[in-house]
């Protein structure tokens, strides 16, 4: 199993130890399954090649996006999310309308990213990418890029998590094409009976209100 740090999704503890919102629902899965996990907590590009190559590797939070969909075996939707381009209010002097009303800004995108792709697809061409979000969010507070492509609740906790004064941002355009679901997944390379089990202690977590129990928890809505 394989996963990124991503708060509310995945937070690193005081304890060294995983936890969040996603890992929770996965630990209720694990309860079901009676499997035990072997955990690998890597930056999102690396996490994402093991799942590509390696044998029976399940990764979570995952954007299920139309291009990843024939490339996983999907377990199930965490939560609906929306993506909006960010920009710092007090440089912000114009609307934008449209995608190419944009494309002569610097974009900030983590490395292999859902978003990445979605800015290299739409021709946007003054990427610059990065490892982990908080660092495109400090480049965009210190000018360094103009704009940063998030969905609200994961900026937000990233502001949190370093301090960040989250009110000095401000949203400019929605990348509509971009929503969909944040989801659970296992590598095309994996067993149909251990995806089929997944599935199947997913739509228990689902049909006995334990998903709904643990979104009211981290206070988890869906953006639809």
């Amino acid at each position: 199993m394989v996963t990124e740090y991503l708060s509310p999704y995945q937070i690193k503890m005081e304890d060294g130890s995983l936890g969040g919102y996603s890992t929770e629902v996965i630990a209720e899965l694990f309860k079901l399954t009676g499997d035990t996990a072997d955990l690998q907590t890597l930056p999102w590009a690396r996490a994402y090649g093991i799942s590509r190559t390696e044998p029976n590797v399940l990764i979570y939070s995952i954007a299920h996006t139309r291009e990843r969909d024939p490339l996983f075996h999907w377990v199930g939707s965490l939560r609906n999310e929306r993506f909006y381009f960010w920009g710092l209010k007090s440089k912000i002097n114009k609307n934008y309308t449209s995608l190419n009303s944009m494309k002569n800004l610097v974009v900030s995108s983590i490395n292999k990213n859902n978003t990445e792709k979605f800015l290299t697809d739409n021709g946007f061409e003054n990427i610059y990418t990065v490892v982990k979000g908080e660092q495109g969010l400090l480049m965009l507070d210190n000018q360094r890029v103009d704009i940063i492509l998030s969905n609200e609740l994961t900026l937000k906790a990233l502001s949190a998590s370093i301090n960040y004064d989250f009110s000095k941002l401000t949203k400019l355009l929605e990348a509509e094409d971009l929503q969909g679901n944040l989801s659970i997944a296992f590598g095309y390379n994996t067993e149909p009976k251990i995806v089929q089990r997944y599935q199947t202690a997913y739509a228990e977590l689902v049909s006995s209100g334990k998903l709904i129990e643990i979104q009211k928890k981290w206070s988890i809505k869906d953006e639809y």
